[in-house]
């Protein structure tokens, strides 16, 4: 039904159409060949009305029109069309059926120019792909209405045939030169593949030839390499083969011919290496070292810029003073004695564990007294202060003599160039002998002045206090000699003498200013930290605002805890110390990537092997300098069998952290001065963590040694107690077979382990499974005495076997 529908509504559109476009034409014309008559389905016919113009391409509507009924007559006789050259005149001009379509932007391809018919040439027909308006001989009232889709397709899509134009008047368009051709259509077909399709597409046209666009050849850039060169230290061999205009691969290959296997990611800070390379490639490569002296902030040193100073501007400083030697020789209770004091009493075991820098005023002038750990484990403090110090009081007990520690302390006074007086304490107690020091001070090249030397020596007493007074006078002396001066005017510069972690403060710094003035809000810069001082406090815990030459001093408001034994510089402003502690620090990262092992030994292959068991630990202390002390010492328990690893040090109480890193580590916290904040106590004890708290450092050394023996494997070692000899055998019913022995040796006890040996051979390990003297029950059997064995699951007993009763014991391994 609606399929009908549309061909009725299509029908009357195209006759309406076919209407306007009737009018008659002269006989005289051609005859046209008649076309087929085509009948239609009953469908009303309609009257025809010439047209006098072409009309516009039929375009179906959207929506259907109304359709109006038509009378139907009778079909009129068939007459033979003509044309007309004449156009007939119409009061109304008929409209042609136009769809209502919204207006469109014209394309390349439309004319957009007004349609205004010449005199001397008909309009422009409409372009392709729109039907044109045909001109139809009139139809006669008895002919045929052809059918709608038979029209559409044959006429209303052949563009009209053009006249002839002139060729001076109007340009050809594009369209007519080279007219558009339609797409072929892109389907599979297996003709193609086997080469079975023709050449030409529907519309009679040559394929063309895939088109593929020439790779353009460039011309390869010269590349310019540099002659010379200046490069900043570190530097990777990627970056350096950007600088040198070279592939990261060629200084790669380089370097392995020469021996050095690297990546292009590895840093390089040799110099002759890198000069080395530049040379293969006919480039001169040095070394920027600007960034490196600025960061350095000035290549003087502190006696180098006292010396440059002017003469005017420099004044007499006290002396700095170290009192060194072996533990319990007594240093702390002779600077007691001088300060009037009582500092060796608060010492944990009497002995000092910090560097402590002191400020005394005494009848002979101001001095600055440094007081080091005798105990082996502060060696790297001992170091320190003989580095700052100008005049090293060498302890030692007269009734003892020269120590270990002692030897330590003149070699490195030696290496720092440091004067020596000889203070030979205890010379109060009755097996005092200062010969016997003599004779040893001059086997290590210290000729004393008693002798004919240089060296001074004063016999003394903290306890009586006797030679305190000359033993000052002497250092008084020494220090007019050696002319210390200093200039105040210029900016402080010194050095750290111990640093420590404050509840409250946060990092707290002991520095010795060496020259020059410290004043609050001075900004410093400690090699990878930096400060703004915000508090002074001198040895008596007293607020100062400025500290003068030969000062210690306690600072706050660092940035972090600097490393005991770093120097420190005053700089213009705090923005400066950010920068130049922050350029310090990446450098410092540079050096430690660089020192990490890249290649793993054969021998760590043949270690691995042998698996290591590892102690972990983590290591909290008061101040930085113990947290060194205390690693170093037990860094040096060395063993084979079991690797130390110390996970974290650093300065400070046992906080929650450190123990929840300690349980996932599994690790072993040890406290050096150190406490356990009161909230992390509770988290031990849930965790199950062992934490240990030392005040000596020896015992924390002992203790992690004897930790680390009993983690290892116990050795199991059989001791012999007894033999018996097998005499006869025995069945029971009840028991099986009982041996009848004789103990030949030693004792036979039941709770011994048993071997059972036949012809110097063991043939059974075990326990037995009673031990009988005649028919009781026995612990154990002596020489001499007969006994009865049994054992279990095992008949194969015979006389003249032997059995050797042992003893296991397990001896604990050597480190």
């Amino acid at each position: 039904m609606a399929k009908n529908l549309k061909i009725t509504i299509k029908n009357a559109q195209l006759a309406e159409a076919l209407k306007l476009t009737r009018e008659k034409k002269p006989a005289l014309q051609k005859k046209e060949e008649k076309e087929p008559s085509v009948e239609l389905a009953p469908t009303p016919t309609v009257e025809t009305i010439p047209s006098p113009s072409p009309v516009a391409p039929i375009v179906p509507e959207q929506q259907a029109p109304k359709e109006e009924p038509i009378q139907q007559k009778a079909p009129a006789a068939k007459i033979e069309p003509t044309y007309s050259t004449t156009k007939p005149e119409y009061r109304h001009k008929p409209q042609p059926f136009r769809a209502n379509f919204p207006p469109q932007r014209p394309s390349f391809r439309q004319d957009t120019r007004p349609n205004t018919p010449s005199s001397s040439r008909p309009p422009y027909p409409p372009r392709t792909g729109h039907p044109s308006a045909i001109k139809r001989p009139p139809l006669s009232k008895d002919a045929p209405i052809p059918k709608a889709s038979d029209v559409l397709k044959k006429e209303s899509f052949k563009p009209m045939p053009r006249e002839s134009e002139d060729k001076n008047q109007r340009s050809k368009t594009a369209h007519e030169i080279r007219p558009v051709k339609k797409a072929p259509q892109k389907t599979f077909d297996a003709r193609d593949r086997k080469g079975l399709r023709d050449d030409l597409d529907d519309q009679g046209w040559r394929r063309r030839r895939p088109h593929h666009k020439m790779r353009s050849h460039k011309k390869e850039e010269v590349v310019i390499r540099p002659k010379e060169l200046k490069i900043h230290l570190p530097i990777t061999i990627k970056d350096l083969a950007s600088e040198m205009k070279l592939k990261a691969s060629q200084l790669v290959a380089k370097l392995f011919m020469k021996g050095v296997m690297l990546t292009l990611n590895d840093y390089l800070d040799d110099e002759t290496t890198i000069q080395l390379l530049g040379h293969d490639f006919d480039c001169e490569i040095t070394i920027d070292t600007t960034e490196e002296d600025r960061l350095r902030i000035t290549d003087k040193t502190i006696k180098q810029e006292i010396q440059a100073s002017e003469t005017d501007e420099l004044i007499i400083r006290p002396p700095v003073i170290a009192f060194m030697g072996h533990v319990d020789h007594g240093k702390t209770s002779l600077i007691d004695a001088i300060r009037k004091s009582n500092i060796a009493s608060s010492e944990a075991g009497d002995i000092t564990q910090h560097i402590g820098a002191f400020k005394c005023h005494t009848e002979s002038g101001d001095i600055t007294i440094l007081d080091t750990p005798g105990h082996e484990a502060f060696s790297s403090m001992r170091a320190r202060g003989a580095d700052v110090t100008d005049i090293i009081v060498l302890v030692i007990a007269g009734d003892e003599g020269i120590k270990a520690q002692t030897v330590e302390a003149i070699d490195q006074a030696k290496t720092a160039g440091v004067p020596i007086l000889v203070a030979i304490n205890k010379c109060d107690k009755p097996n005092f002998d200062a010969d016997n020091i003599y004779r040893q001070l001059a086997d290590k090249d210290l000729l004393p002045e008693a002798w004919g030397g240089q060296v001074i020596t004063v016999n003394c007493s903290a306890v009586t206090k006797q030679g305190i007074k000359e033993m000052l006078e002497m250092l008084a002396l020494q220090a007019e000699v050696l002319e210390l001066k200093a200039n105040p005017k210029s900016r402080a510069r010194g050095t750290v003498i111990e640093s420590e972690m404050h509840k409250g403060l946060g990092p707290v710094a002991t520095v010795l200013i060496q020259n020059g003035t410290l004043n609050l809000g001075d900004a410093i810069v400690f090699a990878q930290h930096y400060a703004r001082v915000k508090t002074m406090h001198n040895e008596l815990n007293k607020e100062i605002t400025t500290a003068g030459p030969s000062s210690p001093v306690k600072i706050t408001g660092l940035s972090g805890l600097p490393e005991a034994g770093s120097e420190f510089i005053v700089v213009k402003n705090e923005k400066e110390a950010i920068e130049i502690a922050q350029k310090r620090s990446e450098g410092q990262r540079h050096h430690n990537m660089m020192q990490q092992p890249k290649r793993v030994a054969l021998e760590s292959f043949l270690d691995n092997s042998i698996q290591k068991k590892v102690l972990n630990l983590i290591l909290r202390a008061d101040v930085q300098g113990s947290v060194e002390a205390l690693k170093n010492s037990l860094l040096k328990i060395q063993s084979k069998k079991i690797e130390l690893n110390i996970i974290s040090a650093a300065v400070g109480e046992v906080s929650e952290s450190d123990v929840q890193l300690a349980q996932n580590t599994k690790a072993m916290i040890i406290g050096f001065h150190s406490q356990v904040e009161s909230h992390a106590e509770n988290l031990i004890k849930t965790l199950k963590v062992t934490v240990k708290l030392y005040d000596i450092i020896y015992h924390a050394v002992d203790e992690t040694r004897a930790l680390m023996r009993s983690m290892l494997d116990k050795i199991p070692q059989e001791n012999d107690v007894g033999s018996a000899e097998v005499k006869a055998i025995f069945k029971s019913s009840h028991l099986g077979i009982i041996a009848g022995c004789m103990v030949m040796d030693g004792t036979i006890k039941r709770s011994s382990q048993m071997r059972l040996l036949r012809d110097g051979q063991v043939i059974w390990k075990g326990t037995m499974q009673s031990l009988k003297r005649v028919k009781e029950d026995v612990r154990e059997v002596s020489k001499g005495y007969e006994c009865g064995i049994v054992l279990p699951n095992n008949n194969d007993i015979k006389v003249g076997d032997t059995f050797q009763a042992y003893e296991i014991t397990y001896l604990d391994q050597e480190l």
